[in-house]
C-alpha cells in the first residue's frame, strides 16, 4: 500500500481530531450542501427544458413542411397537396417517428354571450396522440375515423365557457374572400390541460375534415405536415436529410425558430445555473482548504515527527490530501444520496409547487441525469486536488524541532 495512504488510514482510525471535530463536521456539511445545490440546479433546469420542449413539440412537431406562401409566425393559409411522395419518403429516415398532415384555422368561439378567437387544429388518424393522451384530464380524444363533429378543448376554455363533456360548442370559421362566417355546432368529448397557457387558451383539437370541407379543399389539400422525431436533439442532424427528400416548392420550418420565444427563454436559464455552480464551487473550495488547514494544525506533532524521520514535504502533503479526500468523498456520498431522494420524491409526489400560469408547470420538474452527476462530483474532487496547494505552503514552513515540542 502507498505510504501516504497508509498513514492517512492510521490517522483516520485514531480519530484524534479533538476540538476540531465539530469544525470538520460543519465543513463536510457545507461541501454536501454545495453538491446538493449544484445537482438540484442541474436537475431543475434539465427538467424545465425537457418538459417545455415536449409541450411545444407536442403541439407543433419538431419540424414542419409548409408552402412558401405560409408565414412562419402565422397560421398557414396556402395549402399543399396530400399525400405527397416527397413527404411520404421522409418516413424512411430512422429518426423520424411520424409525419402527419394538419390544418390550423382561426375561428370564433361563441358561447354563453362570450366571444373569443381560437385556433382550430385539424388532424387525422395518422397524427401521434401520445402528448394529448398524456395531458387529457377528462373524457377522450375525438374519434377521427367515424365522425367529424367531436372536439377536444382545454381546461382553460372549458372553465371560461362553463363547458363539460358532451357540451355543445359553436365555432364560426371565416373563409378568405367571404365576409359571412360559417358556423359549426360541435360536441366536446375531451378536456386537456398542458399548462402551456399560450396554447391552452386558444387551441381546440378536432378532425381535419372540418376545415377541409369549409375551405372546399376536399381530401387532397392540407395546411402543412408536422414531422415528429425520436429526440429533439436530432433536429440539426435530420434536417439536411429531410431537405434532400423534399421538392423545391415547399419549405422546412424548424420548431426552434417558429417558437423561438420559448427556446430563447430556456437558454437564458442556463446562465442562472452557471452562476449557482460557480458560487457553490467557491464555497466547496473554501471548505476543502479549511479542512486541510484544520487537519494540519491538529497534526503539527505528526508533521514534525515525519520530517524528523526524513519524509519530504510532498509526501506529507499527500498524507493530508488522502485524509481530506476521505472527508470529501463522504460528503459527496451523502450529498448525492440526499439529491436522488429529493428528485425521486419530487417526481413522485410533486412536493414543490409552481404557479402554472407563470412557469407553464404546476410543479418543479426535476430530471435525473448521470452526466451532470458525474460532472459535478468530478468538479468537487478536482477542487480537492487543487486545494492542497495552499496547505502545502503551510507544511513547508513547519520546523521539525518546534513541531515535535508543540503540545
Amino acid at each position: 500500500m502507498n505510504l501516504s495512504r497508509y498513514l492517512s488510514n492510521k490517522l483516520i482510525k485514531n480519530k484524534q481530531e479533538g476540538s476540531a471535530r465539530p469544525v470538520l463536521i460543519i465543513a463536510q456539511i457545507s461541501i454536501a450542501i454545495s453538491i446538493i445545490a449544484m445537482l438540484i440546479s442541474f436537475s431543475i433546469i434539465r427538467g424545465f427544458k425537457t418538459e417545455i420542449k415536449n409541450k411545444v413539440v407536442g403541439f407543433n412537431g419538431h419540424l414542419q413542411v409548409a408552402n412558401y406562401g405560409s408565414i412562419v409566425d402565422a397560421l398557414s393559409t396556402a395549402p399543399i397537396s396530400y399525400p405527397r411522395e416527397d413527404v411520404e419518403s421522409i418516413k424512411s429516415i430512422k429518426e423520424v417517428i411520424a409525419v402527419a398532415p394538419v390544418i390550423e384555422k382561426p375561428a370564433i368561439l361563441h358561447e354563453k354571450d362570450l366571444i373569443e378567437g381560437i385556433v382550430f387544429k385539424g388532424i387525422n388518424k395518422n397524427y401521434p396522440l401520445d402528448f394529448f393522451n398524456k395531458n387529457l384530464i377528462k373524457g377522450r380524444l375525438p374519434n377521427l375515423d367515424t365522425t367529424i363533429t367531436e372536439v377536444c378543448i382545454s381546461e382553460n376554455i372549458a372553465q371560461k365557457y362553463k363547458l363539460d363533456i358532451d357540451s355543445a360548442v359553436r365555432l364560426y370559421f371565416f373563409k378568405e374572400g367571404q365576409y359571412t362566417p360559417r358556423g359549426r355546432k360541435l360536441k366536446v368529448v375531451g378536456i386537456y390541460n398542458t399548462g402551456l397557457q399560450d396554447y391552452d387558451n386558444h387551441y381546440i383539437l378536432g378532425n381535419i375534415k372540418i376545415p377541409q370541407q369549409l375551405d372546399g379543399w376536399g381530401d387532397s389539400l392540407v395546411g402543412a405536415y408536422e414531422i415528429f422525431l425520436s429526440n429533439i436533439e436530432y433536429i440539426d442532424f435530420v434536417k439536411p436529410m429531410i431537405l434532400q427528400h423534399l421538392d423545391y416548392d415547399v419549405q422546412l420550418i424548424d420548431i426552434r425558430e417558429k417558437e423561438s420565444r420559448f427556446f430563447s427563454w430556456l437558454e437564458m436559464l442556463n446562465s442562472n445555473v452557471i452562476v449557482i455552480y460557480i458560487l457553490m464551487a467557491i464555497v466547496a473550495f473554501i471548505n476543502i482548504i479549511g479542512i486541510l488547514l484544520i487537519l494540519i494544525l491538529e497534526k503539527i506533532k505528526f508533521i514534525g515527527l515525519m520530517k524528523t524521520l526524513g519524509m519530504t514535504n510532498k509526501k506529507i502533503s499527500s498524507v493530508f490530501l488522502w485524509l481530506t479526500m476521505r472527508y470529501i468523498i463522504y460528503s459527496l456520498l451523502i450529498g448525492n444520496i440526499i439529491t436522488i431522494v429529493i428528485i425521486v420524491m419530487q417526481n413522485l409526489w410533486h412536493i414543490i409547487p409552481l404557479n402554472e400560469a407563470m412557469y407553464y408547470m404546476s410543479y418543479v420538474p426535476m430530471q435525473l441525469g448521470i452526466d451532470y452527476f458525474i460532472f459535478a462530483n468530478l468538479a468537487i474532487i478536482i477542487l480537492g486536488l487543487l486545494g492542497i496547494i495552499i496547505p502545502r505552503l503551510v507544511i513547508k514552513q513547519i520546523s521539525p524541532a518546534e513541531a515535535v515540542r508543540a503540545e
